[in-house]
């Protein structure tokens, strides 16, 4: 639900209740960044939808994984969203929306690249994700993929001729469970993993088993 839906849901569908203003200014966000990647969507069918899993637009690639080649960029792009988060935190949300506009590269290369990240975790993809809204869905992401490696874990996508573009995750409880499918994937293909929210990249898996951390 946007902001003005909610605001036409707080008052209700009672006509005695005056016009009211509102300065845009006081309008805040609740999370400060969201990725900006031009998805498109188609509406689902059975054939389509079957076990596709679903969640809010807003958590598209909020966690991500990028090559590791990739860091320099990710630490550039963090440094400078950090700056522009601080910028705009007030008490109950953010005054401005920072939106990520990256150039990915490919992940893993084609051909047979999500069914080989799949193949990590000993399952098979499943149905392209269906985005919401808090009023609705959206649709079908087109060119989308998700794999279920784990309980808790879900990761996300999109992938076309080349390969894998985008690699989100969302989690539902157990970490540890993130953090071995940051293992795995660090392993097999040289990914890193970016929590926007947290602003830091998991770089590497010690010989020790800990992970390197770069913060911004």
């Amino acid at each position: 639900m946007g902001w003005m839906d909610r605001i036409k849901a707080s008052l209700g569908s009672r006509k005695d209740v005056p016009p009211q203003r509102l300065d845009p200014a006081e309008v805040l966000y609740s999370m400060p960044t969201i990725a900006g990647d031009a998805l498109q969507f188609r509406a689902p069918d059975p054939a389509t939808a079957d076990g596709a899993p679903q969640f809010h637009e807003d958590e598209w690639c909020q966690l991500e994984f990028w090559p590791a080649a990739a860091l320099p960029q990710l630490q550039r792009a963090l440094t400078e969203y950090k700056a522009f988060e601080v910028a705009h935190r007030l008490p109950n949300g953010w005054s401005a929306l920072h939106v990520r506009h990256l150039d990915r590269p490919v992940l893993v290369q084609a051909p047979g690249a999500v069914q080989r990240l799949a193949d990590q975790f000993a399952t098979l993809p499943i149905a392209a994700p269906i985005l919401t809204t808090s009023a609705q869905a959206l649709g079908q992401v087109v060119g989308g993929f998700a794999i279920q490696p784990s309980s808790d874990v879900l990761l996300h996508g999109l992938a076309d001729a080349g390969g894998v573009r985008a690699l989100g995750a969302t989690l539902d409880g157990d970490d540890m469970q993130l953090s071995a499918v940051f293992a795995t994937l660090h392993a097999a293909f040289g990914l890193v993993l970016v929590d926007w929210r947290q602003q830091f990249v998991l770089t590497a898996v010690e010989a020790n088993g800990d992970f390197s951390v770069w913060q911004a």
